[in-house]
C-alpha cells in the first residue's frame, strides 16, 4: 500500500480542499492509504466528510516566518513513512526541502491558483522560489492551461516536470433538477471564499449599479453570496451602506453546496485571479449559467455559448450582463444546458482522480 502524505495551508470549505476531498475519498483504500497535514489547522465539520479514517494533523504554524513547522514537518514524515509528499499551493512549497531532506522517494506539488500577494504571477521572490524548490520536486502539477504555460514559460519550470491535470466534478450528483423550482425572484448566486483575491465587493457595487439602472431589475433580483472568510465585516458594511440589506445575502458557509446551486438563476464571480475553479464546474454542471472574470483558466471553461466573461474590476460592465440577462431570461436556459454540457464533455472527477493515480503509482 502507498502512503500519501498531503499538505495544505488549512483544511476548510474551498476550491483546492475540496480537489483534495475528492481525490481521497475515491481513490482505492486497498491501494492508498492517505494522510493530510495543515499548517494552520482544520474545519471540523468538513474533515468529517473524509471517508476511510483518513487522519488530519496541525503544525500549528504561527504568523509570519515559523520555522518550528519544519522540525514538526520532518517528524510527521519519520512517524509516517510516507511513499509520497503531495502539497498544495505557495504557501505550502517550502515543505518539499524537508521531504527532500527524509528521503521521501516522491515529491509533486500543485498549483491550483495565485493569492492577493501575487494576483498575477508577477512576483520575482515567488517566481525565484518556486524555481530554485523544483529542484527537490519531481513534478508540478497545474490545474489550467494558463497555470501550466506560465510556470513553464515565466517561472521557467522543465516542461518534463510539469503536468496539466485540470480541476474535475462528479456530473451525477452537481446535475440539474429533474423539475426546475418556480418563484418569483431572479437569484444572482455567487459561492466562494470571502477573500480579497475573490473581490466580492465587486459583486455587490455592481448589483447596485443594476438596481440603479431598472426599477424591474431591482424589484425582481436578489444576490446571495456564499462562504465565509476574512472579508465578511467588511462586505457586510458595503451593504448596509449601499442600502442593500433586503437585496443581497451574506449566507455564511455551507456544506450542502449543491442546494445552493439549485437556487441560483445565474452564478457569477468577481476573481481578481483562478485556476480552474470548483464552484465554476458545480454551478455549470448543474445547468446553471456563469458570469465570471476573464482570469486564469477561467476562459477555457466559459465561452458566450455558455455564459458571459467581462474584464476583472469593471462593474459597469457586469451590471449591464446582470440587467441583459434578467431583460432576456430565455437566454438564461439554453446558456444553462450549454454550461452542463461542457462540463459532462470535458471535466469528470474520474479522469482527474485516475490521472493522480497515476501520478501517485510513479507511471506519468
Amino acid at each position: 500500500m502507498k502512503r500519501i502524505i498531503h499538505v495544505v495551508h488549512r483544511l476548510d470549505i474551498g476550491g483546492l480542499e475540496r480537489v483534495l476531498l475528492n481525490c481521497v475519498n475515491t481513490m482505492p483504500a486497498t491501494e492508498f492509504e492517505h494522510r493530510i497535514i495543515t499548517l494552520t489547522g482544520h474545519s471540523a465539520e468538513f474533515a468529517a466528510l473524509l471517508q476511510h479514517h483518513i487522519e488530519v494533523i496541525s503544525l500549528n504554524k504561527r504568523d509570519g516566518n515559523d520555522w518550528r513547522i519544519f522540525k514538526r514537518f520532518y517528524n510527521e514524515i519519520k512517524r509516517f513513512k510516507p511513499d509520497c509528499v503531495h502539497s498544495y499551493n505557495l504557501a505550502t512549497i517550502e515543505l518539499q526541502g524537508v521531504a527532500w531532506f527524509a528521503g521521501v522517494k516522491l515529491r509533486i506539488h500543485a498549483e491550483h491558483g495565485r493569492d492577493i500577494v501575487d494576483p498575477d504571477g508577477t512576483n520575482t521572490k515567488y517566481r525565484l522560489m518556486r524555481k530554485v524548490l523544483a529542484k527537490f520536486i519531481h513534478r508540478i502539477v497545474a490545474v489550467s492551461e494558463d497555470l501550466h504555460s506560465w510556470l513553464r514559460d515565466d517561472v521557467h519550470i522543465a516542461s518534463s516536470k510539469l503536468r496539466l491535470i485540470v480541476n474535475g466534478i462528479d456530473t451525477a450528483h452537481f446535475s440539474p433538477l429533474s423539475t426546475p423550482r418556480h418563484r418569483n425572484t431572479f437569484v444572482f448566486g455567487h459561492v466562494g471564499r470571502l477573500a480579497q483575491i475573490k473581490n466580492q465587493a465587486l459583486l455587490i457595487n455592481a448589483f447596485y449599479a443594476a438596481t440603479q439602472r431598472s426599477p424591474e431589475f431591482a424589484e425582481g433580483c436578489v444576490l446571495k453570496i456564499v462562504g465565509g472568510g476574512e472579508c465578511l465585516e467588511s462586505l457586510a458594511q458595503l451593504i448596509d451602506d449601499l442600502q442593500l440589506a433586503e437585496k443581497v445575502v451574506l449566507a455564511g458557509p455551507k456544506l450542502d453546496i449543491k442546494a445552493e446551486y439549485d437556487g441560483m438563476d445565474i452564478f457569477v464571480m468577481s476573481s481578481l485571479a483562478e485556476g480552474i475553479p470548483m464552484t465554476l464546474l458545480e454551478s455549470m454542471s448543474c445547468g446553471v449559467p456563469p458570469v465570471v472574470t476573464r482570469v486564469g483558466g477561467i476562459p477555457e471553461v466559459v465561452n458566450a455559448q455558455c455564459g458571459r466573461l467581462y474584464d476583472s474590476g469593471n462593474t459597469q460592465q457586469l451590471a449591464d450582463i446582470m440587467v441583459d440577462l434578467f431583460s432576456h431570461r430565455s437566454q438564461v436556459s439554453a446558456l444553462g444546458d450549454k454550461a452542463r454540457d461542457t462540463i459532462v464533455a470535458q471535466y469528470s472527477e474520474k479522469s482527474m482522480v485516475e490521472a493522480y493515480i497515476r501520478l501517485y503509482r510513479g507511471e506519468w
